[in-house]
C-alpha cells in the first residue's frame, strides 16, 4: 500500500476520533491545567513574540525546585537582553549599557508561558469561557480554549495547551473584531527534560557586567492619596506599592487594578526634570494602550494591555482623593 493511499483511508478516521476528543475536553479544567503546569514543569523552549508589525525571538530556561522557581530569559534578536529570575529576585543583564538592573517583585507577574492568574473562578465574572479544538503546535499535540470578554472593556483569548502536561504552547490576543493583534507561540520546546544549572547562568556576567541598578517594591503607605475614581466593570485595585527606581529622586507609586486576566498599571510621580516633558493624552503600541497627563503636580502614566476605551477612562480618572 503506497503512502498516499495509507493517507486516503486513515485520514477520515483520525478526524472521527480527534471530533469527540475535542468535544469531549472541558475548558475550565483546561485551563487550570495551563496555570499548574506553568509554574511547577521543568521546560525549556523557543518562542516568538509578535506585536504589531515586530516580532521578537526568544529563548526560556524554567525550572522549578522545592517550590521556588527559576528561570532565564534570553532575546534572540534585537539589542542583546537576559533576565535571570530566582523567587522574587529579578535581574536584567544589559550588557550594551555594562550594567545589570536588579528588581525584587512579588511572584505573580504573569507572563508567557505563565499568563493565567492564580484563581481562575473570577474569569466568569467578566468572560465566557469556550470550548476547545484539537491541533497541533511546535510538532506536539495540543488542545485549544476561548476566552471571550462579556464587554468591550477587556481583550479575548485563543489559548493552546500541550496535551500531555498542560503547558500554555500559544497565547493569541483578540480584538473586538476577531482580530489578532498580540501573539506569543513556541516554535520549540522540551518539556520535562532536566535543567542543568548552567542553563540558568547569565551568559553576560563574565563581559563586564558590574554596575549594578536597583528598583524595589514596597507596600505603599496608609497616607497614600490617589486613585482612580472611575473604573470599568469587574475591575478592581489589585495592590498598591511604592517602586524606588535608581532614575528618580522620589519613590513611584505603583497601583495595579485588574479584572483577574486584564492588568492595568498606574505611574504616579511629582513632576521634576526627570519627568517634564512625558507622555501626554493617549497613545499605544500594539496591544499596550498608554495614557498621560499631569495633575496636582504629578504626572500620572497608565499602561495596559486593554482597549483604549479602558486604560482612558481609568488613567482621566486618576486624582488625589480624599
Amino acid at each position: 500500500m503506497s503512502r498516499v493511499t495509507f493517507c486516503r483511508l486513515t485520514l477520515p478516521i483520525l478526524l472521527s476520533v480527534a471530533v469527540p476528543l475535542a468535544q469531549a475536553a472541558d475548558p475550565q479544567a483546561l485551563l487550570m491545567r495551563m496555570q499548574q503546569a506553568a509554574g511547577s514543569l521543568d521546560y525549556d523552549g523557543t518562542f516568538v513574540f509578535q506585536h504589531g508589525d515586530q516580532i521578537e525571538s526568544l529563548r526560556i530556561i524554567h525550572k522549578a525546585s522545592e517550590g521556588v522557581m527559576r528561570e532565564r530569559l534570553v532575546s534572540l534578536n534585537g539589542t542583546p537582553r537576559e533576565i535571570i529570575r530566582t523567587g522574587n529576585e529579578v535581574r536584567c543583564y544589559l550588557p550594551d549599557e555594562n550594567a545589570v538592573l536588579i528588581e525584587h517583585r512579588r511572584t505573580d507577574n504573569r507572563n508567557f508561558p505563565a499568563l493565567l492568574p492564580d484563581s481562575l473562578s473570577v474569569l466568569n465574572k467578566n468572560y465566557r469561557v469556550g470550548n476547545s479544538v484539537s491541533g497541533r503546535v511546535a510538532g506536539r499535540s495540543a488542545q485549544s480554549v476561548t476566552i471571550t470578554p462579556r464587554d468591550a472593556y477587556r481583550y479575548g483569548y485563543h489559548l493552546w495547551a500541550d496535551r500531555a502536561t498542560g503547558l500554555l504552547l500559544k497565547a493569541g490576543l483578540i480584538d473586538a473584531h476577531g482580530k489578532v493583534i498580540e501573539q506569543y507561540m513556541f516554535t520549540q520546546v522540551s518539556i520535562g527534560k532536566a535543567i542543568a544549572e548552567s542553563d540558568l547562568a547569565p551568559q553576560h556576567l563574565s563581559k563586564g557586567v558590574v554596575a549594578p541598578r536597583r528598583a524595589e517594591e514596597s507596600p505603599a503607605t496608609s497616607s497614600s492619596r490617589w486613585a482612580a475614581a472611575q473604573l470599568p466593570a469587574g475591575f478592581a485595585l489589585e495592590r498598591r506599592m511604592q517602586r524606588k527606581l535608581s532614575a528618580r529622586q522620589q519613590p513611584v507609586e505603583h497601583l495595579v487594578y485588574s479584572d483577574g486576566l486584564a492588568v492595568v498599571s498606574v505611574f504616579i510621580e511629582p513632576v521634576d526634570d526627570a519627568v517634564r516633558g512625558a507622555l501626554s493624552g493617549l497613545t499605544h503600541m500594539g496591544a499596550v494602550h498608554a495614557f498621560g497627563k499631569v495633575t496636582d503636580g504629578h504626572q500620572v502614566t497608565v499602561l495596559g494591555e486593554a482597549p483604549a476605551m479602558t486604560v482612558d477612562m481609568i488613567g482621566a480618572s486618576v486624582a488625589p482623593q480624599p
